[in-house]
């Protein structure tokens, strides 16, 4: 019986001791994570540049690839941000998503301030944008035509992760989205199949992240109190049977 009783006050004891050390570290990687990990959502158009030379943001899509113009900087304009882009107001996205297979230039898209959301009037707008911090990487993409009155819709899907200053991570998904006007799907097909393109594409879209990216750490953690709960319910389990078969 006493023996019994010292083993099931081993067993709390240490459940005692490492259960608030795991708890601690593993509330304290969450917290550290749900701080820094990019969480939310956002909407997107095309920005502008005046200098050196004005020029709107735009795409030009072939069969094989999205590139867009001016480069080696097109900013984008964010609009109804929530969670931690609101720290944002303009992007530069990538010159380059090639399909097929995917390639793309990566960062896909590079978050930051300017003045005036969207617009890079000089060099000095384009440092926050360009710093490769708070960036989203893309993994793969696709697109589709459809038509929509005389109008084609384009929708390109995008799928990938977000990566804040300190590289925590979080998964993300979202579409860019622009019009071909007065044209017909056939006619389009045609022209991008013979290896030609259009040019000269406005653009909009949204992005969102869909969950947090768990560290090891986090996840080693939780391994650990589980497996001291486990051998606590073990050990409790065991003590309960010596005492009912002494009774």
């Amino acid at each position: 019986m006493f023996a019994s009783t010292s083993r099931l006050l081993d067993a709390i004891l240490a459940v005692a001791v490492v259960i608030p050390l795991s708890v601690t570290g593993i509330f304290s990687f969450a917290d550290s994570a749900k701080a820094e990990s990019l969480i939310g959502d956002f909407q997107l158009s095309n920005g502008f540049t005046t200098s050196p030379s004005i020029a709107s943001s735009l795409v030009e899509l072939s069969a094989t690839s999205l590139i867009f113009s001016p480069q080696p900087v097109t900013p984008i304009s964010l609009s109804a941000q929530t969670g931690n882009f609101l720290a944002f107001n303009t992007a530069n996205i990538g010159n380059i998503i090639s399909f097929s297979p995917l390639s793309a230039d990566n960062p896909f898209l590079d978050f930051g301030q300017t003045l005036i959301p969207g617009i890079v009037q000089s060099s000095a707008d384009t440092a926050s944008i360009t710093d490769g911090i708070n960036i989203f990487t893309l993994k793969s993409a696709s697109y589709a035509l459809k038509q929509s009155g005389q109008n084609i819709a384009v929708d390109v899907a995008l799928d990938g992760f977000f990566s804040s200053g300190d590289e925590t991570k979080s998964q993300g998904a979202g579409n860019l989205t622009f019009q071909i006007n007065n044209a017909q799907v056939a006619n389009v097909e045609s022209i991008l199949s013979s290896g030609g393109s259009v040019k000269n594409l406005a653009f909009s879209g949204g992005l969102f992240t869909t969950t947090s990216i768990p560290e090891p750490a986090t996840l080693l953690g939780l391994g650990m109190v589980g497996g001291v709960m486990a051998m606590s319910r073990r050990r409790k389990n065991q003590d309960n049977t010596i005492n009912i078969a002494e009774m």
